[in-house]
């Protein structure tokens, strides 16, 4: 008898070593939304580039988070020509694709993988140009196509990016989400088998982790990459669970259940910073929240009255009322983190009584009624549009200028926005790359129109060869003036009035250490540790 109590307390606590380990070596990240594909190239709305670009891929380059500086990543090194037309970048050797259930390579990364994981995007006859085109995609807005003039494979390690014209961005763009390397050798065996849709949603990468499994209820399972040919992570199984409700996400951290979550409400916020067990982690973005106006209408065509439009509404309030702790109150359309933002000592932009004046000046009708529109829902930018709308109507109202509010969706919104049918467009742009043309370019250019970010319809020609000027600019510092004339541009012409720059809000338990997070590209599990504090 005595035997058989032992034996079952040996196997008892077996069993409670082996769940233990299980738990020890397992993350479970518990996020908001669902990927759109597998293919950071095809895919930027967050959730993808969280479940793709650190976990499964890598690029040529990337920036470190320290320093800022682009340092090699699958490129062991690089050199520019003296002509700034050319880049050769040489691989690193032996670098494994992974190895899953429905894939084995037969040879290590080479040329070729660079090429096609890059013709694929800028080659409109390549095979796979048009597969999973329906998906959200930001594939017909890289920077690829107008960048380039070609990709040369030099050798087996060796491929050389030719430019159309000297452009200061392309290691920005190659340390972008959509510049992941893919397997060649996948694609090609994905062609024969007359499957090539599979590329983007039963990924092949050269990343930390292996893709293992998506199943109907939303969960996302990886397994370390044992064949990593940097350091291989501590974590054996990473686990995405998603669930849409922030307070069930919430519970679930609370109880052990997650071990990090995407996106905290904003009115948890509060209580998530009090608690010891919970680090909240917070990134600023580039991404910004901002009203455009449009600047052919008769109604906001003048820029005094845009100015004195941009004095009347409180966007202190807006970021109390909307977004609570989850974004900072801007007045620039570039970051604090960005290099080149010029800082601005102006006396705070809130002024009611001013605007009124200036448009009583300006011989504003009052009798007209602006048309203000916006997007159905929530996004990135804004997580109440009505509500921000409705406060925006408000101040306008305080001063006597009229205003609807006209709410649409995706294809009625776009259909409206390229007529130009409206006064103002409550909004925002999600930023790519850290280089300021990524922002003012689609904000600002001649070239961009309303599908490709520029809502305000403001075209101004010393603005456009300044943008133009500081593409091909090796001086830094000149670079930074350049930019500097655009910022004062934008200011005094106000085609938009910025409100927010949103936040990038992760609540991990303080068990979990190393988790990075870059706003650009994606929450990064690779370097993650996970404490027994037992």
């Amino acid at each position: 008898m005595r035997l058989i109590c032992l034996l079952s307390l040996i196997i008892s606590l077996s069993g409670c070593y082996q769940n233990k380990t299980l738990t020890q070596n397992t993350l479970i990240y518990c996020t908001d939304s669902l990927p759109t594909s597998f293919n950071p190239q095809i895919s930027d709305d967050i959730a993808s580039l969280d479940a793709t670009t650190h976990q499964l891929f890598n690029r040529l380059v990337k920036v470190d988070p320290n320093t800022n500086e682009f340092v090699p990543d699958l490129a062991e090194s690089w050199e520019q020509s003296e002509d700034k037309l050319r880049y050769r970048f040489t691989l690193r050797e032996h670098v494994s694709f992974h190895q899953t259930d429905y894939f084995t390579p037969t040879r290590y990364l080479n040329a070729d993988d660079v090429l096609f994981s890059f013709n694929r995007m800028f080659d409109h006859q390549h095979p796979y140009h048009t597969i999973n085109n329906k998906t959200v995609n930001y594939f017909y807005n890289h920077p690829f196509t107008d960048l380039l003039s070609s990709i040369n494979k030099i050798d087996e390690r060796t491929v050389e990016f030719v430019l159309s014209k000297p452009d200061v961005t392309l290691l920005a763009n190659l340390a972008a989400h959509y510049a992941v390397i893919h397997s060649a050798e996948y694609a090609q065996q994905l062609l024969e088998k007359n499957h090539p849709e599979q590329i983007d949603f039963k990924p092949i990468g050269t990343g930390p982790f292996v893709f293992k499994s998506f199943d109907n209820n939303g969960t996302i399972r990886y397994h370390k990459n044992k064949q990593y040919w940097h350091s291989i992570s501590n974590i054996e199984n990473l686990i995405f669970f998603t669930n849409p409700s922030a307070t069930k996400r919430y519970t679930k951290l609370l109880s052990g259940e997650c071990d990090a979550i995407s996106y905290p409400a904003a009115s948890q916020l509060q209580t998530i910073s009090e608690n010891e067990d919970i680090s909240l982690n917070s990134k600023s973005t580039s991404n910004i929240s901002l009203l455009a106006f449009n600047t052919k209408t008769d109604k906001t065509s003048a820029p005094r009255v845009r100015r004195a439009l941009a004095k009347a509404i409180d966007t202190e309030t807006i970021l109390q009322a909307v977004y609570f702790q989850s974004a900072m109150q801007t007045d620039t359309l570039l970051s604090k983190q960005s290099w080149a933002l010029k800082p601005r000592f102006d006396k705070q932009l809130f002024n009611p009584e001013e605007a009124k004046k200036e448009l009583i000046e300006a011989k504003f009708n009052f009798e007209e009624t602006l048309q203000i529109l916006l997007p159905d829902g929530a996004n990135v930018f804004n997580p109440n549009f009505h509500k921000t709308a409705e406060l925006i109507q408000a101040n306008l109202l305080a001063i006597g200028v009229k205003s609807t509010i006209t709410h649409l969706n995706d294809s009625a919104l776009q259909s409206r926005l390229n007529s130009g049918d409206y006064d103002a467009y409550l909004s925002g742009i999600n930023v790519h790359i850290k280089d300021p043309d990524s922002i003012f370019r689609p904000l600002l250019s001649c070239h961009s129109t309303p599908e490709t970010g520029n809502t305000s319809y403001w075209c101004d020609a010393k603005t456009q060869d300044l943008l133009d000027d500081s593409l091909t600019e090796g001086n830094f510092a000149q670079r930074i003036k350049n930019y500097y004339q655009i910022q004062d541009i934008v200011y005094q012409q106000r085609p938009y009035l910025p409100i927010a720059h949103v936040l990038r809000l992760d609540a991990i338990a303080k068990t979990i250490l190393n988790v990075e997070v870059n706003p650009l590209t994606g929450i990064n599990f690779q370097n993650a540790i996970k404490q027994d504090l037992n």
